[in-house]
């Protein structure tokens, strides 16, 4: 899910790079020519360095506490990483739940089926079920390869509000599984 979306920002920013070392230069000389105002006379640059120019010289007068007070909260960020795990994802709910079991690899398209209707039956007999869909086959689709063994349920949930007391949703995963 997230190696394409990686791949286009790195691609997206590489590029953009390139763009702002190679053609800004260049327009820049053939259309603003003579139109810059000096930096002084530029009210957003004199109150941004209004801001930053206290906080520069205060860190260069005491260099060691700034790396010090960096190297604190670069240690006290680290235990943290700790917990992210293989994938940052924060956790969602959106009402609806993919569930992806498998079958034995070779199984025919009529066990297939028919295993399919007994799952989606059994997922509909849950309080908190709305409704299920579930699909089996393989997609024309070079973006879905799945194998005729893997099988597509959307589960959408009722409301929180609407589900007995104590359960929660990571209970309910646990149970249908």
């Amino acid at each position: 899910m997230f190696r394409p979306l990686a791949w286009t920002k790195t691609l997206a920013v590489g590029f953009s790079s390139v763009l702002a070392i190679t053609l800004v230069p260049v327009l820049m000389v053939l259309f603003i020519r003579g139109r810059l105002r000096p930096e002084s006379q530029n009210p957003i640059s004199r109150f941004t360095q209004f801001l930053y120019l206290p906080v520069l010289r205060l860190c260069l007068r005491h260099r060691k506490t700034t790396l010090l007070i960096n190297l604190v909260f670069l240690l006290v960020t680290f235990p943290l990483t700790l917990k992210i795990g293989s994938q940052f994802m924060p956790p969602l709910f959106e009402g609806s739940s993919l569930y992806m079991p498998t079958a034995l690899p070779g199984i025919s398209i009529a066990q297939a089926s028919q295993l399919l209707q007994e799952q989606d039956r059994i997922i509909r007999t849950f309080p908190e079920v709305e409704s299920v869909f579930g699909s089996i086959g393989r997609s024309d689709s070079a973006t879905d390869n799945a194998p005729l063994d893997m099988y597509d349920t959307t589960i959408m949930l009722k409301p929180r509000g609407q589900w007995p007391p104590g359960m929660t949703y990571e209970k309910l995963i646990q149970e249908i599984d």
